[in-house]
């Protein structure tokens, strides 16, 4: 009986032993399928990136050695713009090579290079950082979808794409205010009200925000009851084009009372430009119909409607709302990237000499017309002739040209802009040229 009971027990005991041994196995089983570990890095593995070598400023070369016992299958290459910015890969490079071009560097005045390097036996070493810093170059912080210029005081406003103005001070190279409107901006006015020069901006609300130019301060507003896409300033009226229905489109408000002096209209939408040697007469270029139309209104001083009439055209020659600019003398005006000539009748006469190349921007002192290039170049043509008479090689793309006594001055981006599509990206990495004549 005495060895019965031992035997069961000795029976018992194997089984239970059996049992743990199996658990334990599928435990230690289990845990090789689903534990990975991180591979250690050995002490000494460095990849040192050196300093940048300049070779021009489009191109920067990269080299850089390694220490350790570690052979690199490849090397990957990172590039921020900024030191919170994200990172940008490059191409990588394999293995064997230690020396990478960057061909397109960015137009920044900050750049970070490091490279990771993926060693054959899968570890990941990453390079120091190493950064170029260019502080001549001094970016303005917009994308800008317009700009006027006061040659008086060399002030540039530039509007951007997020509703914010800024002034730039041309003398000093520094932006001197910027505002946030919180508002879709329409073609803004640079004008004179009681002696004082006033900045009259557009909005998609209805208002238009009136501006002291030289401090950016709000110093009166105007309800035109909706969207506002332009407006000009003339004898102490403002006359601003809107989205009400085509016969009252066109308003003109009296500045000091802000009372609403008459409506008229052809279209919806539009940019108005006033005719020099006029007293209050309009060219007028639609910006929501295709093909795009064109009107002259005419006014008289008191803000009373005349008559208007159109062009016969109807899309057979160029125009464009985003590059239109009156002729100083006011025998017609300027429009779209092939310089298109129209006369104060409305009448379609050619095209700037401009080759190749489209334009982009017109401004003009006494003898020239003032062109921009989507060739980085500034053009100057005749106001007479029409005849090419100098040409200003930019250093980026003109996106606007301004006049300024024997200098022109160029808001110029690193992107041609183009001017024809609608949903065209606004210009980037935007700054402020200045040459002489």
């Amino acid at each position: 009986m005495k060895l019965l009971t031992e035997f069961k027990m000795m029976k018992n005991f194997w089984f239970l032993f059996s049992l743990l041994m199996f658990i334990t196995s599928c435990s230690s089983d289990s845990d090789d399928v689903v534990t990975s570990l991180p591979t250690t890095v050995e002490q000494g593995e460095k990849i040192i990136l050196k300093d940048v070598i300049v070779v021009d400023e489009n191109t920067i070369k990269l080299e850089w050695t390694i220490s350790g016992k570690n052979a690199y299958q490849s090397f990957q290459f990172s590039r921020k713009t900024s030191e919170n910015g994200t990172s940008e890969s490059l191409n990588q490079e394999s293995g064997n090579t230690f020396v990478k071009i960057d061909a397109n560097v960015p137009f920044t005045p900050y750049i970070d290079y490091q490279v990771v390097g993926y060693s054959n036996n899968g570890q990941t070493i990453k390079s120091n950082i190493v950064s170029y810093k260019r502080p001549n170059i001094k970016l303005l912080n917009i994308r800008p979808t317009d700009a006027l210029f006061d040659s008086d005081n060399g002030s540039m406003f530039v509007f951007g794409n997020d509703g914010n103005i800024l002034r730039y001070d041309i003398t000093s190279g520094t932006v001197t205010k910027e505002i946030s409107t919180g508002a879709t901006l329409g073609y803004s006015f640079l004008g004179t009200f009681g002696g004082q020069k006033e900045l009259y901006v557009p909005r998609n609300d209805g208002w238009v925000y009136i501006y002291n130019p030289n401090d950016l301060s709000l110093i009166d507003q105007i309800n035109f009851g909706s969207n506002v896409t332009s407006v000009v300033l003339a004898d102490n009226k403002l006359y601003g084009t809107t989205g009400d229905i085509s016969n009252v489109s066109l308003k003109c408000f009296d500045r000091a009372s802000k009372q609403l002096v008459s409506t008229n209209g052809s279209y919806q939408f539009g940019r108005i430009k006033k005719i020099a040697n006029t007293s209050s007469s309009f060219f007028f270029i639609t910006t929501n119909v295709s093909p795009t139309n064109l009107i002259r209104f005419n006014y008289n001083t008191n803000g009373t409607f005349i008559n208007k009439f159109e062009d016969s055209y109807h899309g057979n020659h160029p125009l464009n709302h985003r590059i239109f600019e009156a002729l100083p003398n006011g025998n017609g005006f300027l429009t779209a990237m092939e310089g298109a000539i129209y006369n104060s009748n409305l009448v379609f006469t050619g095209q700037l000499p401009s080759g190749n190349s489209g334009l982009s921007s017109f401004d003009f002192d006494s003898n020239n017309i003032i062109a921009g290039t989507d060739k980085k170049t500034i053009e100057f043509y005749n106001l007479s002739s029409y005849a090419k008479v100098n040409s200003i090689n930019t250093e980026r793309y003109p996106f606007k040209v301004f006049n300024y006594g024997n200098k022109v001055v160029s808001l110029s981006s690193t992107n041609t802009f183009n001017i024809n599509s609608s949903y065209a990206e606004p210009p980037a990495n935007v700054i402020v040229e200045i040459f002489n004549k």
